[in-house]
């Protein structure tokens, strides 16, 4: 007898949910302020630096219109750290997995009110580039940040990054907009008392890192000269953050025989 056909997981569909806009809105500042009453009550450390890095207005207040790199991505609360540590306006709105956003009705009410989210679904459909690639830049053009985990592949050792997946050089390209790293160290293992260090690094040029002439017309959509250009810029952009990367986690690193309560639990949560 044929087993039962399992169900599908539900997931969001591809295409930015809510507005595209730097205005954080009632709700984004809401649950950023619940997000740190959480962190407090796991007695987490941040350690954030970089903060006069980040795109500003001649008066010096931050501005969007910018792609934000978290680098590494490896357990559950790496987008929560900038979300609540960087200023709340400009907001991010966060490039993410389509079924975790979306894996119990909690998660579905929060998403469906917070907005600011581009899920991306569980199968590889080429037809879901250019939805990707049009909610990126509806974002951007609204003075909002991007705010993507570049990281694709296998797991690499702590204080090393995997490697970096074409989307963001595509984005960036296509819009001669900067990326501005934004470094994490110690969210490989949570737990209570745990320090999380947060670092900005100066925002990057795109055509720079591609190795192309801002005065020249970039390459054509989808040719071959645009994908040598942003093969170019991952590997200039691996190269400007291995260095911070290992840094920041042995900055956040315990120190010998640390204990670690909770370690376990927090660590797999939220999956």
């Amino acid at each position: 007898m044929a087993e039962p056909r399992r169900a599908a997981e539900p997931e969001l569909a591809a295409g930015l949910h809510g507005a595209a806009t730097a205005d954080p809105g009632w709700t984004y500042r809401i649950l950023r302020g619940a997000w740190r009453l959480a962190a407090t009550a796991l007695r987490l450390r941040f350690e954030f630096s970089g903060l006069e890095h980040l795109p500003q207005d001649a008066a010096g207040r931050p501005v969007g219109g910018w792609i934000a790199a978290g680098l590494p991505h490896r357990t559950w609360i790496d987008p929560f750290v900038p979300w609540v540590l960087l200023p709340a306006r400009p907001r991010l709105t966060f490039f993410g997995d389509a079924r975790t956003m979306a894996r119990s009705p909690l998660r579905r009410w929060l998403m469906a009110r917070l907005g600011g989210v581009v899920p991306i679904p569980a199968a590889h459909d080429a037809r879901a580039v250019p939805v990707h690639l049009a909610a990126a830049e509806t974002v951007l053009q609204h003075g909002g940040v991007f705010c993507l985990f570049p990281e694709t592949g296998p797991a690499t050792p702590p204080g090393t990054i995997r490697r970096l997946g074409a989307g963001i050089g595509y984005i960036a390209l296509r819009n001669r907009t900067p990326i501005v790293p934004i470094v994490l160290g110690g969210t490989h293992e949570l737990y209570l008392g745990r320090r999380i260090v947060l670092h900005v690094l100066p925002p990057l040029d795109p055509l720079a890192l591609a190795g192309l002439d801002p005065s020249a017309e970039l390459p054509a959509p989808g040719s071959t000269e645009e994908r040598d250009a942003v093969h170019r810029l991952l590997a200039g952009l691996a190269e400007v953050v291995a260095g911070p990367v290992l840094e920041a986690h042995e900055r956040a690193g315990p120190g010998p025989g640390a204990r670690k309560p909770g370690a376990r639990r927090l660590s797999g949560a939220f999956r």
